[in-house]
């Protein structure tokens, strides 16, 4: 009898692990030029923050069919990016600063289908199932404090909770047997 619930879980989807839920975190930069030259940032504690569940990849199998009723139904990665309101900020060094201080990821792409596929190519369900990837959108709001005393500000767009899976469709979860993101899918894409 094959699993009705499988579920592999990365927060933050980086190899740093779990994000970091200090207040603040900062790290400093010798940089040149008429910039900010600082690379000293404040942020809010992340688990503190709103959080948006949303479905990266999807596919719908069905196994008697076969490839024909394999099914792409989203193919979203969600892209990571920081926003300054000021040219000022030396990119590249203030990028890596939050990525190490937040251990979430400021640049790049969640690994969405080609992840799901790998995931699925060990399924040995024989009913029709939804294979899932999801993650949680976040926007932390950044304050980078300049070595003129002056402050710019920006926004983080990215993922925490990396989650991939797979839902039988046909099966019924009782309270607390499968994860937010399986039933979502089972709900949104079964059909």
């Amino acid at each position: 009898m094959a699993v009705a619930v499988v579920v592999m879980s990365a927060t933050g989807c980086t190899a740093g692990g779990n994000p970091k839920t200090s207040g603040s975190a900062s790290a400093t930069s010798s940089a040149d030029g008429t910039g900010c030259g600082s690379t000293a940032f404040t942020a809010p504690p992340v688990k503190k923050l709103p959080r948006s569940l949303t479905f990266t990849a999807i596919r719908k199998v069905d196994p008697p069919w076969g490839d024909e009723k394999n099914v792409v139904l989203v193919d979203k990665p969600v892209t990571a990016k920081v926003q300054w309101k000021s040219d000022r900020v030396d990119e590249t060094a203030a990028l890596a600063a939050i990525e190490d201080g937040l251990e979430l990821p400021t640049s790049g792409t969640s690994d969405a289908l080609s992840g799901l596929d790998r995931f699925l190519s060990g399924a040995k369900e024989k009913k029709k199932y939804v294979g899932y990837a999801a993650v949680e959108k976040v926007t932390v709001p950044l304050s980078l404090k300049c070595l003129d005393g002056t402050r710019v500000q920006g926004e983080l767009s990215t993922w925490v909770d990396a989650e991939i899976g797979v839902v039988v469709c046909a099966t019924r979860y009782g309270k607390g047997e499968a994860p937010v993101a399986a039933l979502k899918a089972q709900a949104e894409f079964c059909n």
